[in-house]
């Protein structure tokens, strides 16, 4: 038992300083367990060279005289090593491809090269959206899908938002990444990477889909505008629902319910199954019911197909 009667200050102190240091270090090993081998190695990496090259060009630094030959060897020595430390750090993903390519040449880890070649990063909007759930369940999705930490960030801070919307939203979204993390059919990987907090959520999807030379999955328009022009291949749920829906041509028939007038005169709205609007001329007199119709054009807009038709001679008789 520690004897303080024949304990002085200094001994006090060194205890002290002892008890808050191995503290420090537990709680920097806590946080290195959450990064990733290739930061964590090239981490430690620069920190071992820093050293070595910041001790051996403060050591000439020392014989200068006092306060120069004390305070700036322990300057140089850190300047030199957090230098080296940064330095490497940003190398870490190339330093990953490299090798990555290199075992796949040479016969080793070809799989884990093949698979991270097809790696997908979701973004926020895509988990909100919740389809990602039934499309990758479906076996349409084949990589592993990455959710960047600040996506997952992103997604809390809407889910504990003031808005009831926004807040019902951000659970959803929340509960769609439960369910696939939870599917053993579907391959999934929160990854924590080193990217400025200032950056906008969708410069640092870009950056992180470039490092990992992987896909964004999203249904945002503007990110999929911003992906492409630097040349990041998208995948945009929109567009695969566009894709797959019912190609129709003019002069084939259609049952349609018009539901409202159009925006023209005269003109009825009706809408498909998947919430494609047709457009029904002349049908505002059959407002509530279902008739049979011809298709006459078909315009693609930003939005979606819009599909006009106009009813057949047997649903105007039938009205008269």
């Amino acid at each position: 038992m520690l004897n303080l009667q024949n304990t002085n200050m200094s001994d006090l102190l060194l205890l002290l300083i002892i008890v808050v240091f191995s503290v420090g270090i537990l709680f920097v090993s806590r946080r290195l367990l959450k990064v990733s081998f290739p930061y964590f190695f090239m981490g430690m990496l620069g920190l071992v060279l820093g050293l070595a090259v910041g001790s051996l060009a403060a050591g000439p630094l020392s014989g200068l005289p006092s306060p120069y030959g004390k305070w700036l060897p322990i300057v140089v020595d850190v300047f030199v090593t957090v230098a080296f430390l940064d330095l490497f750090i940003a190398q870490a993903p190339p330093a990953a491809r490299f090798f990555h390519r290199l075992f796949a040449r040479i016969g080793f880890d070809q799989e884990e090269s093949t698979t991270q070649a097809q790696e997908i990063v979701l973004d926020t909007s895509v988990l909100i959206d919740g389809r990602i759930e039934e499309i990758a369940r479906s076996g349409f999705i084949l990589g592993k899908m990455l959710i960047p930490q600040f996506v997952l960030n992103e997604l809390q801070s809407v889910a504990d938002s003031d808005d009831p919307l926004k807040r019902a939203k951000g659970r959803k979204g929340l509960e769609v990444l439960d369910h696939i993390q939870h599917d053993q059919e579907i391959a999934t990987e929160i990854v924590d990477e080193f990217t400025n907090h200032r950056d906008a959520v969708d410069s640092k999807l870009i950056r992180v889909a470039k490092e990992h030379k992987a896909k964004i999955l999203t249904v945002d328009f503007n990110l999929n505008k911003i992906a492409k022009i630097q040349s990041v291949q998208v995948l945009n749920i929109n567009e695969l629902s566009e894709a797959i829906k019912p190609v129709l041509i003019p002069g084939e028939n259609l049952i349609v319910k018009v539901i409202q007038e159009g925006k023209e005169a005269g003109q009825g709205v009706g809408y498909l199954g998947d919430g494609t609007m047709i457009v029904v001329e002349g049908g505002a007199r059959f407002i509530g019911r279902e008739i049979e119709c011809e298709v006459v054009r078909i315009f693609q807009t930003m939005a979606g197909k819009m599909i006009f038709v106009q009813p057949n001679k047997k649903a105007v008789r039938s009205r008269k």
